[in-house]
């Protein structure tokens, strides 16, 4: 496979109903105490087609419940159809239930070529036109990414090209909430589409060419790739020692992306990019080691984020900073109990080498902060304890900085995509003293293991303002029908754009 990034193949706009006359017309249902109240638009088209909706509803071919759609046949008004989506009862309806339904109904209309929706007769109560506009374009956009597959035979069954939001009142708030709903959905479909990737097709040598194919020509995008030998010469050890047990080469990768006056410091984004993690010596359990092509979700989230800023030409300065590798045993890799120095200059005692994202990113920190950015904001599956912690909901947050915590909690309330802020400091720290090194890979005892992951993160970040986020329970299912998620994107792309206002 040519090394290249999924960018999104829709495109969303707000139209009038007359301009939007050519498109599959998709109206809102809600239920009150369990009967059906039509929207306008529905109640419409019951009255001009003489009640066949409210038959529909009353002989139970349509329950209106959250996220259930109807296609209701062509009329001369609507040549291309008419579809009416549930939307649940209406004192449940919220931002959540909101996005949810878009999403469904786009995938269940994904056979039209373009599809119109009358949003602004369901909007979710206490929310702006253009918060809402910013979670339909987001929702319905990333629910008609396809899914990767290499079958010889597949159809995804996604036609559509185009999605209305109609509105006989357009305003630039409005406008400009479908385009940051654009652009969040872009960020989720390179970071899915690298996420998905098996392993022998998505090695650290094609995320280093993906990225630069995709910054080919951007004169705002400088890529730079350092192979294991010049890895090797900055004193990358901690990185280098996880990479070591594989034939697979490592590869460091930095985005540089310049969408504002060059003075002033990007904010940066660091991504794990385990391409496949067996554990190395530690080995893994062999059930569900499938899921492991996922340990680079971390790098898919940078990357996503910062190629999609730079294709919106966002005015803002960002570094996205990838260390990949693979995780592997063999004679070459690294064994509990040896030593290495990390880039920081300080040593690492390595006690389990399935504890080796901290290790790779413990290089990758130092090297981001000694950039100068404004702040750093790293991304890594990084604990099963995460996973016990909080289970999918909320990816872990860690910093010890209070105004950047409370920016990146409103970010992921405000994109649904929500974050919990676990403790670290001191006490965690201690944890991971050793008497053959300056610190060791692993705390001394298994509780609070997410939290002493994270502290030992906060040693190599410099005095840099600083989060973790782990994301080992969000960025993606498990199982035989594994795939990603796209999280953390949406909070972070929110957490950009509210910093450039």
């Amino acid at each position: 496979m040519t090394p290249a990034l999924r960018f999104l193949s829709t495109a969303i706009t707000t139209a009038s109903p007359d301009d939007a006359s050519g498109s599959l017309f998709i109206a809102g249902v809600f239920l009150n105490g369990g009967k059906p109240r039509l929207t306008p638009s529905a109640a419409k088209f019951d009255e001009a087609r003489g009640g066949t909706l409210t038959r529909m509803i009353e002989c139970g071919a349509f329950d209106a419940k959250a996220g259930s759609t109807l296609f209701l046949g062509e009329t001369e008004a609507f040549p291309n159809g008419f579809a009416v989506l549930g939307l649940g009862e209406e004192k449940d309806f919220s931002r959540k239930v909101f996005a949810e339904c878009a999403a469904k109904a786009a995938r269940a209309f994904a056979w039209a070529e373009s599809q119109a929706y009358a949003v602004q007769e369901w909007l979710p109560p206490k929310t702006s036109g253009k918060s809402s506009a910013r979670l339909f374009s987001t929702a319905v956009l990333n629910a008609l990414t396809p899914r990767f597959t290499l079958k010889t035979e597949h159809d995804d069954g996604i036609r559509t090209k185009r999605i209305f939001w109609i509105d006989d009142l357009v305003t630039d708030k409005l406008v400009q909430g479908l385009d940051e709903g654009v652009v969040t959905a872009e960020a989720m479909s390179i970071s899915r589409g690298l996420a998905d990737l098996p392993g022998n097709v998505c090695t650290p040598a094609y995320l280093a060419e993906a990225v630069q194919n995709a910054a080919a020509g951007m004169t705002t995008v400088e890529v730079e790739v350092l192979d294991e030998h010049q890895i090797e010469e900055l004193g990358m050890g901690a990185f280098l020692s996880v990479a070591k047990g594989s034939t697979v080469p490592p590869r460091f990768i930095a985005i540089r992306y310049r969408g504002t006056n060059a003075a002033l410091p990007p904010v940066a984004f660091v991504g794990k990019g385990i391409t496949f993690d067996t554990g190395g010596i530690s080995l893994k359990p062999a059930a569900n080691m499938a899921d492991m092509t996922y340990d680079m979700s971390g790098a898919a989230v940078v990357i996503g984020t910062v190629m999609a800023a730079a294709r919106a030409k966002l005015p803002v300065n960002l570094l996205g900073v990838v260390a990949a590798c693979e995780n592997l045993p063999s004679g070459s890799a690294a064994k509990p109990g040896d030593v290495v120095t990390s880039l920081s200059g300080k040593t690492i005692e390595i006690l389990n080498t399935d504890c080796e994202g901290r290790m790779i990113l413990a290089d990758a920190l130092t090297w981001t902060a000694r950039q100068k950015p404004e702040l750093i904001i790293d991304a890594a599956t990084l604990t099963g304890a995460c996973c016990v912690a909080l289970g999918a909901p909320y990816s872990g947050l860690f910093t010890s900085d209070d105004a950047l915590a409370h920016d990146l909690i409103k970010a992921g309330r405000d994109s649904l995509d929500d974050v919990w802020r676990l403790p670290i400091g001191a006490e965690y720290a201690k944890l991971m003293k050793t008497p053959a090194a300056d610190i060791a890979n692993q705390a001394t005892v298994r509780d609070g293991g997410a939290s002493s992951a994270a502290a030992f993160l906060s040693v190599f970040a410099e005095d840099v303002r600083w989060a973790h986020l782990d994301i080992a329970a969000t960025a993606n299912t498990s199982g035989r029908d594994r795939h990603s998620t796209g999280r953390p994107v949406p909070m972070l792309m929110r957490f950009l754009l509210k910093k450039m206002r």
